[in-house]
């Protein structure tokens, strides 16, 4: 009887378990996608929600002498919202202009979502500057 008891303990212990892992998964999405200019400058887009909590990072990278330059600032376009821009910077070990732009619901990091930050599924198109690219 004991024995009984515990089995069924067991199995009840490994069912919430198993229940608690597969909510977690279907509250998760990970979305991410990239571009390549026709020159040597491409973006990368990443979007992930887990609950209430939402994170999104656009990043922009080109080599020297593109027409791109430290102190251009680049406008981030999500699902044709303009959500903010970034401002480049000269990268001091390669010499490549880069930016990025992030925003995370986690307060402590200081950089909130916007107000007017569309809903985002797989297939949202992210536009950085000349680039687009759409989220999978």
């Amino acid at each position: 009887m004991k024995h009984t008891a515990l089995a069924s303990l067991a199995l009840t212990a490994i069912a919430v378990a198993f229940s608690s892992q597969s909510a977690e998964a279907a509250t998760r999405l990970r979305l991410q996608c990239t571009a390549d200019g026709a020159t040597d400058h491409s973006i990368s887009a990443r979007f992930e929600q887990r609950n209430a909590r939402r994170k999104f990072d656009a990043s922009f990278e080109a080599a020297p002498n593109l027409g791109f330059s430290a102190g251009q600032f680049l406008t981030v376009a999500v699902a044709g919202v303009n959500v903010g821009s970034m401002r480049l910077v000269r990268d001091a070990a390669s010499g490549d202009i880069i930016g990025d732009l992030e925003f995370d619901t986690r307060v402590d990091e200081g950089n909130p979502f916007p107000s007017n930050f569309p809903k985002v599924t797989s297939g949202t198109n992210v536009r950085v500057g000349p680039l687009a690219c759409s989220l999978r």
